[in-house]
């Protein structure tokens, strides 16, 4: 463990509070864009900047994560998408957190679930002790002119109590007006302070500590090598191979029927289902959130039984594996199922965002499925089947910024609007810039309805015009890809738009 001297623990806290400050004038009442890219690459310039400024040698195996940090972080600037910006933002703070655990020296190849959950909630409270204990070292240090230790310590007392009261004072000021003329009175002042630079002031308060914390924590615990040994592995054979054998066989024959019925019905086609008296687009509606939890629950069994079950060598019995191998394959061919239901609610009904992340998670599903299935016949050990996990994870974010879902929310369902002939207008017009050069193509189509019997391209015309005047008054700091690019595309056809965008009772 390494001690930051008295110093160095000012040029921290000097760097700690800019950082705040920058945080409160980047982020306060402004909607995340490019500043929070920005805000992480000064947050990484700063941990490597003490590192080298220090001279503390870390493990540069991590280094790895740099570029994943700065993909999600990018893309909260990129896409407009709210469901992308939140998980962009959460994955990139999670990857932070990972990046300051790996330099520590913990393996992420190592990790546990556990491992994880820590990482994520443990850790936060463990730079913020840090802040504190950091913090009182610094009021420690200041050398009192005086040979009385209690004079020493009431000075040091007066040093760390009138900071955190003249806060408080200024937030019950500000709250109450009973309180703050009665202060007034006192003093004989016109005290009055602004709710807005209390909470500016808070704001920058709470993210100068956190960041202090931090970089406190790293700098002391940083490690050049993957020092940490990780624990061995033990098991609790809890579950034998007969009652294994009893459950996974049932569930084979239970699932094997299912899927017998799924053949004969759901890929036979549609009149099929309408000889039962449902429509097709109802039979697939029915059931689908069931089949996702029956695949859940599935992958639980496996994996747990997996876990305790009885085993020869450390291997799990051949008839173990030949038995929930047959159950992952039934399961696979039951979540290709789920998918095609919903293939067909789309072509009912329309394509939506949650409708396409709800596929995009069966697919995510089935490869977790198939590792699943590798970790039991391949005997992968629980460290590596969970960071293939993470992966999983992490790739799936990745492909779904790329794919840009509202962009293809708007392609897919105007390309079934040409075979249909029905759209919904004001469901696209909810989606987020990303869509707008999709919607773009819609105003050369005159004459033609919606699904509710309006004016196609008037409809879409009026949503791009509310929503040009909504987006036009982000600052800088909000700049995002996706919204600069539709400003421009409605900007070029903002003449036709206003035309299209006229009320028909209007007065002409």
């Amino acid at each position: 463990m390494n001690t930051i001297s008295t110093k160095k623990l000012y040029i921290v806290g000097m760097v700690s509070l800019l950082l705040g400050l920058i945080f409160n004038y980047l982020f306060y009442n402004q909607l995340a864009g490019i500043s929070f890219l920005i805000y992480v690459i000064l947050l990484c310039t700063g941990l490597f900047g003490f590192l080298f400024l220090f001279k503390i040698s870390f493990n540069k195996a991590g280094l790895w994560f740099l570029p994943v940090i700065l993909f999600f972080a990018a893309m909260v600037g990129v896409r407009e998408n709210e469901f992308l910006r939140f998980w962009n933002i959460v994955l990139t703070f999670g990857f932070l957190l990972l990046l300051a655990r790996n330099t520590i020296g913990f393996k992420i190849r190592q990790y546990l679930f556990f491992d994880y959950l820590k990482t994520i909630v443990h850790l936060p409270f463990n730079m913020l002790g840090k802040s504190f204990t950091a913090f009182g070292r610094m009021i420690s240090s200041v050398k009192i002119s005086s040979r009385k230790k209690q004079t020493s310590q009431i000075v040091k007392g007066i040093l760390i109590t009138l900071p955190i009261a003249l806060f408080f004072f200024f937030l019950f000021s500000s709250a109450d007006l009973v309180f703050n003329k009665f202060v007034a009175g006192i003093f004989n002042i016109n005290f009055s302070v602004n709710p807005d630079v209390a909470t500016q002031i808070w704001l920058t308060l709470i993210f100068t500590i956190l960041w202090f914390g931090a970089y406190i924590y790293i700098l002391e615990n940083v490690s050049s090598q993957d020092n940490i040994s990780p624990l061995p592995m033990v098991r609790s054979y809890k579950f034998g191979n007969i009652e294994a054998g009893i459950l996974f066989a049932t569930l084979s024959a239970l699932f094997l029927t299912f899927v017998v019925i799924q053949i004969k019905y759901l890929f036979a086609g549609h009149d099929a289902i309408t000889k039962l008296g449902y429509t097709y687009a109802e039979y697939a509606h029915k059931g689908f959130g069931e089949l996702i939890a029956v695949a859940l629950l599935t992958f639980s069994l496996i994996f747990l039984a997996e876990k305790y079950i009885e085993r020869t060598e450390d291997r799990p019995s051949n008839v173990f594996k030949i038995l929930t191998s047959i159950l992952v394959l039934l399961i696979l061919v039951i979540m290709a199922s789920a998918f095609m239901r919903l293939g067909i609610y789309e072509q009912a009904y329309g394509f939506t965002l949650d409708r396409i992340l709800v596929q995009a998670f069966i697919i995510w599903l089935a490869a977790v499925f198939l590792w699943l299935g590798c970790k039991i016949i391949k005997n992968v050990n629980d460290r590596s089947f969970i960071f293939g996990l993470f992966l999983s994870i992490t790739t799936f974010f990745i492909l779904f910024n790329l794919i840009n879902p509202d962009a293809f929310v708007t392609k897919q369902n105007i390309n079934q609007f040409a075979k249909s002939g029905v759209l919904d207008t004001t469901y696209l017009a909810s989606l987020s810039a990303d869509a707008v050069p999709r919607l773009m193509s819609l105003l050369e189509i005159p004459g033609v309805k919606d699904k509710d019997g309006r004016e196609l391209s008037k409809e879409v015309a009026i949503a791009l015009k509310s929503y040009y005047e909504y987006s036009s008054g982000y600052s800088w700091k909000s700049f995002n890809v996706s919204r600069y690019k539709a400003l421009q595309l409605i900007e070029i056809k903002w003449d036709l738009i206003l035309i299209l965008a006229i009320p028909e009772n209007s007065a002409e």
